[in-house]
């Protein structure tokens, strides 16, 4: 489901907070001065903001006048919607205190977020993106490493394991950083290549993959994960898949680097051939879009994953993942298909449905050692340019808010004390 977008970017630290994306430019980093950019909202992107608005309305205007402006407006105010709801997030969520440069696990902003008696370690992984990671977005507003450093201080009393999607931006670089800066010697990263029909873009993903591979020891990557909903989407054959998925392993042999290679695609594009071709089958299971009801859908999920995925692994020593399930917490309901027929049928978005979920899967996902990915940590507000009328879910999936407060209402299992082992 997630669609990182298209970019390059390095490690975000405090010398380079403005500095000039490689390839873009003159690739000097900017004097700009900006005051504690690790934990203040970016104000001239505020004001920004506040010109582009301006400039908006009166394109607008005219394009109204010239009776043109039907099409190409609701084009623009869509976007605009995903970039005010993004904007909205606030990028530096909690109180730095007395700290000055990147948290680490002594800062305070970091000690307020841990020991939070209502997250238990319970989620076999989590499927994260950190905020501001798509491009060109993030060529203008960069993500920022305390921001992922704090991400993964929640995530850490959630889960040992997360999942990433690609590499621009300078994602995973953040990732890792943050995991070293605050001691998480237990928690281990499931790294992403990004591929789809834009050559461009798988070309520098894997040259990133690449450097982040020679730059960091591989002690917390678990795994690759090449593609995402490759198949699904149409942008590659199988053939052309497994080509990169094959160099990939062979280029990690030649490493002396032994990590576990995969895809992801969801449940029913899933092939003996492409079986063949990974170390570990990853699979997209979604009981939401079937449109199963809740009560039903932990159960609907294992007999989906088994007869259609882990059977493909049958007699072999290749794991067997589920590689994205969880429930978005507001925006309609699905049918699988059809047309609902009222806003109750089928699958319905809602922190109570979440709840029912989670109380019906996770625990029991422990307890018969079944290896899945919730989707996801944090909700994306920039999805919300996917939304539509009655299917407003696309950014509204994760256990959290952008600000890393728990959602109102949702209920993380305590499954009797019982929590995931280190990975």
């Amino acid at each position: 489901m997630a669609r990182p977008g298209d970019a390059s970017r390095g490690v975000y630290t405090p010398d380079a907070a403005r500095a000039v994306p490689s390839g873009s430019g003159s690739g000097a980093p900017s004097t700009e001065k900006i005051p504690d950019p690790f934990i203040t909202p970016f104000k001239d992107e505020e004001k920004k903001s506040r010109k582009w608005k301006k400039v908006l309305f009166f394109l607008l205007g005219i394009l109204i006048l010239c009776g043109v402006g039907g099409g190409l407006a609701g084009g623009l105010i869509t976007k605009k919607k995903a970039d005010d709801a993004q904007a909205a997030a606030n990028p530096a969520a909690g109180d730095a205190g007395n700290d000055s440069g990147l948290y680490d696990k002594n800062s305070a902003a970091v000690k307020k977020l841990m020991n939070n008696k209502n997250l238990h370690k319970v989620f076999t992984g989590m499927a994260y993106t950190p905020m501001n990671t798509q491009y060109p977005d993030c060529l203008n507003l960069k993500p920022l490493q305390n921001n992922v450093t704090l991400d993964l201080a929640v995530l850490s009393q959630l889960t040992n394991v997360v999942r990433l999607y690609g590499t621009d931006c300078g994602q995973t670089e953040l990732v890792l950083t943050a995991i070293d800066k605050l001691g998480l010697t237990d928690m281990k990263v499931w790294l992403g290549i990004w591929l789809d029909n834009n050559q461009t873009t798988v070309d520098r993903q894997i040259s990133q993959f690449w450097n982040i591979i020679d730059k960091y020891p591989s002690t917390n990557i678990k795994g690759v994960v090449v593609g995402n909903e490759v198949l699904f989407r149409k942008d590659l054959t199988i053939t052309a898949l497994t080509k990169y998925i094959s160099d990939v392993k062979t280029n990690l042999t030649s490493k002396s680097i032994n990590i576990p290679v995969a895809t992801s695609d969801l449940g029913d594009n899933w092939t003996a051939e492409l079986a063949t071709a990974v170390d570990t089958v990853m699979s997209n299971v979604h009981p939401f879009f079937a449109g199963v009801n809740v009560e039903q859908a932990a159960g609907w999920t294992w007999d989906f994953w088994t007869s259609h995925d882990v059977i493909l692994t049958k007699g072999t020593s290749k794991g067997n993942v589920i590689s994205e399930v969880g429930w978005p917490s507001a925006g309609g309901n699905d049918c699988g298909g059809p047309a609902c027929t009222s806003s109750t049928a089928g699958s319905v978005a809602g922190i109570s449905q979440m709840n029912t979920f989670m109380s019906t899967f996770v625990c029991q996902s422990l307890t018969n050692k079944t290896d899945y990915f919730w989707f996801e940590g944090y909700d994306e507000p920039w999805k919300v340019q996917f939304d539509t009328p009655g299917q407003a879910w696309e950014d509204k999936w994760g256990l959290f808010d952008v600000n890393r407060n728990l959602k109102s209402g949702l209920t993380i299992p305590s499954c009797n004390g019982q929590t995931v082992t280190s990975s």
